[in-house]
């Protein structure tokens, strides 16, 4: 059993990876994932929870390196 649960993993694993390194756009891959992954319905709250701490911090490191910048200037 255990057996033919490592040889699955290994098989999605190379999946992904060729489906991965295919040559097609990065961007619309990470968005497909995304989309994917936001529309399969289970706890959006805790997705949009998340997706709001993410983009707070990424304003809060931009935030704080306008005003040291600011600072030094």
């Amino acid at each position: 059993m255990i057996l033919s649960l490592n040889k699955m993993t290994k098989k999605l694993t190379n999946n992904l990876d060729q489906w991965w390194n295919d040559g097609e756009n990065k961007f619309k891959k990470l968005l497909f994932l995304f989309t994917s992954w936001w529309d399969d319905g289970n706890s959006k709250l805790l997705k949009a929870i998340f997706i709001s701490l993410g983009f707070h911090l990424i304003f809060a490191i931009f935030w704080f390196l306008f005003k040291g910048l600011k600072y030094l200037i």
